[in-house]
């Protein structure tokens, strides 16, 4: 059996010329066929105006970090640790804490102050030297080698102390 006697008992529809006939006929007449179109026309490139794709959205990206030593920058300038009001000790400890530069912990041994039972309603708002309180309770804590409370005045001023480093002058 011939490939044209094939095709014809096939029953298929007639096929895409191009620029000829269809069927067997364009088979005979040594015609090319084409089963499909051809791919349409790509677009023209445009390589002058293209901009790189946008970054992926991350859910975890809604919020903006601050660094520790912006955070600091900002409670400084601010607040002055020498100068300060139980009031605004409480103010510096939530922006502090905020600002993830303190811990709970560390904000609640702030607020407490050297004794540990906290500052009086009639003295918040007479302004303080909180760092030459904590300096006043690390002096008597080494010289009764109480550790504990060596390590409290310690942490205290090391933050107090950055704050108070991170001032500029006025």
């Amino acid at each position: 059996m011939k490939l044209i006697d094939h095709l014809d008992q096939a029953g298929e529809p007639p096929l895409s010329v191009s620029g000829a006939t269809h069927g067997v006929d364009g088979l005979i007449r040594g015609q090319r066929l084409l089963r499909s179109l051809p791919p349409p026309p790509l677009p023209p490139r445009r390589t002058a105006d293209r901009k790189p794709a946008p970054p992926p959205v991350d859910a975890s990206d809604d919020r903006i970090s601050v660094s520790l030593e912006a955070a600091y920058l900002m409670v400084g300038d601010r607040f002055d640790p020498r100068k300060l009001t139980p009031n605004e000790l409480t103010d510096m400890t939530e922006l502090m804490l905020a600002g993830r530069i303190i811990t709970r912990p560390e904000q609640d041994l702030l607020l407490r102050g050297p004794s540990g039972r906290g500052y009086s309603v009639t003295e918040a708002g007479r302004p303080r030297n909180f760092i030459a309180e904590w300096q006043h309770a690390l002096a008597r804590a080494v010289g009764r080698s109480f550790l504990a409370e060596v390590s409290k005045a310690t942490r205290a001023l090391g933050i107090l102390g950055r704050v108070a480093a991170t001032r500029m002058p006025r």
